[in-house]
């Protein structure tokens, strides 16, 4: 099924950017390496859309406290047949909603290499360092990293 979104201005559609959430205490960015062995089969075919038809050209998981959901930004093959790579000009997509998927599972079946990185909102953008690396529930050994510890 596909809906036009109106947004109240004429202008038909939203533009998809960065990820957002009302208050964020965390920010960060993503990269993925996809999976090119067996047995993962693509994304579209992973979770029914013909991939004769349409071409995926984006992905969110999003959600929270309740659970995750998965969406996928695809556009149809003839579109996509046209695009050309040194052309700035919109792609225009259909957002699907995937249902009935465990949206971390797909991505688990779809990565080679996957990386997240997340600073707390407090670091203002500031250059972060690491000093130490250490393992979880293993002491810190603050003292011998970092110093001695004031107050």
């Amino acid at each position: 099924m596909r809906k036009n979104i109106e947004n109240g201005d004429g202008v038909d559609g939203e533009v998809w950017g960065e990820a957002s959430v009302p208050f964020p205490d965390w920010q960060g960015t993503a990269q993925l390496d996809e999976r090119m062995t067996v047995p993962w089969k693509g994304l579209a075919e992973t979770v029914g859309l013909d991939s004769d038809q349409w071409q995926v050209v984006g992905f969110s998981i999003g959600g929270g406290e309740h659970g995750y959901n998965l969406r996928l930004l695809a556009t149809p093959r003839d579109v996509w047949d046209k695009v050309k790579p040194d052309d700035d000009a919109e792609v225009e997509v259909t957002e699907f909603l995937v249902h009935d998927v465990d949206p971390l599972a797909i991505l688990q079946q779809m990565t080679h290499v996957f990386e997240l990185k997340m600073q707390l909102r407090g670091l203002h953008g500031r250059q972060v360092r690491v000093r130490a690396l250490s393992g979880l529930p293993s002491e810190l050994f603050l003292k011998e990293n970092f110093g001695p510890q004031e107050g």
